[in-house]
């Protein structure tokens, strides 16, 4: 029972953080990463996976732009399910899928079985390769989500997997986004039988704050069954030349800004970007 000692250590946990403070790990629930698989699988939302029509227009459209040709090797980060693994192979390309979800690597092995695939469970914040790749994909904002020195682990790693000249594609939120995440700042207060954060009845205070000195914007999750738990998802924000500048950074050039990865031309007034670029031959 939701109680006023209950509620003030809710207010407590649910001040503001440190810039990317982390909060408990929501891979490590096996209830919450079984029902990421769910929304990743999902037809209905962009909230893990984009929607199926995306996913076809990107895996079309995106190789060409990255200079990649059938039989090149791709390396698809925090692959999830492995729908893009599953539609490149389909086209030629010898893939390879890193998550850290075993559930959504064991329903990728399962999905693209028989294919020219390759999954591995883990972090992407560790090394994966040494020139082996010809092109490399971080797909659904995942960039955003890492603090600034695991940006630039990231870009680390993929920089050493790629061969030279092999080619990246991310795609981040831009400051539009931002804008509508700032609008966005009510806290709200839902309770359930059972859902995404717990298989048992449960309440969760959701809360957003945002961060305007960094492009950054922290969503808070106080979920409580018999205990609470504090979740904090981050999201940074980035600008043409903001994202540029990071993986120039990095050793990347050439870089590419559209409006998303399906290739739509750049506008000032879109709530995402997709980006192609190459590592320096």
């Amino acid at each position: 029972m939701l109680s006023i000692q209950n509620i003030k250590s809710i207010l407590a946990e649910m001040e503001r953080p440190l810039p990317y403070q982390t909060g408990a790990e929501l891979w490590r629930d096996p209830h919450i990463a079984g029902e990421m698989l769910k929304a990743h699988l999902s037809p209905d939302t962009d909230a893990a996976s984009y929607r199926p029509d995306t996913i076809r227009k990107i895996c079309a459209s995106l190789p060409e732009r990255m200079g990649l040709r059938p039989g090149d090797s791709i390396v698809d980060l925090g692959c999830g399910p492995g729908l893009y693994c599953q539609r490149l192979a389909l086209n030629g390309f010898q893939m390879t899928g890193v998550d850290w979800s075993e559930n959504s690597i064991e329903y990728a092995k399962t999905l693209c079985a028989g294919q020219c695939v390759a999954f591995r469970q883990g972090s992407y914040l560790e090394p994966f390769g040494q020139e082996e790749f010809h092109g490399a994909l971080l797909i659904s904002r995942d960039y955003g989500v890492l603090q600034p020195q695991m940006r630039r682990r990231l870009l680390h790693n993929i920089h050493t997997a790629l061969r030279p000249g092999g080619s990246f594609a991310l795609d981040v939120e831009s400051k539009e986004a931002f804008k509508a995440f700032q609008k966005n700042t009510s806290p709200r207060w839902e309770a359930a039988e059972k859902g995404f954060w717990r298989p048992h009845p449960y309440g969760v205070l959701t809360m957003t704050v945002d961060y305007p000195e960094i492009a950054a914007g922290c969503t808070l999750y106080a979920v409580l069954d018999d205990q609470i738990t504090i979740y904090r998802v981050w999201q940074t924000y980035f600008t043409p030349d903001s994202i540029r500048a990071e993986l120039r950074d990095a050793g990347f050039d050439k870089v590419e800004v559209r409006t998303s990865l399906t290739g739509d031309p750049w506008r000032e007034e879109a709530m995402q970007l997709g980006v192609v670029c190459h590592k320096r031959a």
